[in-house]
């Protein structure tokens, strides 16, 4: 069985339709589930990540577990909406780095909503941006073997969170589902 773990319902809600997951809790986590597939709805930010993946892997219910959700990016190069997958994940504050993969995008794991005002000079050039990533890994890493695991964000943004509305997030995960491979 596959494991999804989502920051946010508006990120789970076309994964939620697409496989017909219904709803089979709603605390501590929303948790949504068919006979194939798992998703657990975490909240926002790294520890509520890592709370909500260790919590679903002690269920032993899923054999993989990915991290799915919407991140921002500097790079032009990178078109809103387009599912991206991930080679490593970087904590910013700490520099702290997991590999996740050999194939992919470096991806950097923050505790607050990125503003390209004012990280512009921090950041290096074309890389994506998250807030659950780190949690993710950190937790699931404990439970899962690496290639178990997997980490896929979709672009909503340029580092500019104006326009980023529960349906526009619905909208760019629906159309990046179809570019899925499990």
């Amino acid at each position: 069985m596959i494991c999804i773990v989502t920051a946010i319902f508006s990120e789970a809600k076309a994964f939620i339709e697409l496989f017909e997951l219904k709803k089979v809790q709603t605390k501590p986590f929303e948790v949504y589930q068919s006979d194939d597939m798992t998703l657990v709805v975490s909240g926002m930010g790294k520890l509520k990540s890592a709370i909500a993946t260790a919590y679903i892997s002690t269920k032993k219910c899923c054999d993989r577990i990915y991290n799915i959700g919407i991140c921002g990016t500097n790079s032009l190069e990178k078109e809103i909406g387009k599912l991206c997958r991930v080679r490593s994940i970087v904590e910013f504050e700490t520099g702290k780095k997991y590999v996740v993969d050999n194939k992919g995008d470096v991806l950097y794991c923050f505790d607050r909503v990125v503003d390209r005002k004012k990280e512009k000079k921090e950041l290096k050039r074309d890389i994506l941006v998250d807030m659950e990533s780190f949690g993710f890994y950190s937790a699931a890493i404990k439970f899962y073997t690496k290639d178990n695991i997997g980490v896929y964000k979709i672009v909503s943004d340029r580092l500019d969170t104006k326009g980023i509305t529960n349906d526009f997030i619905y909208k760019i995960v629906k159309n990046a589902i179809k570019e899925f491979k499990w």
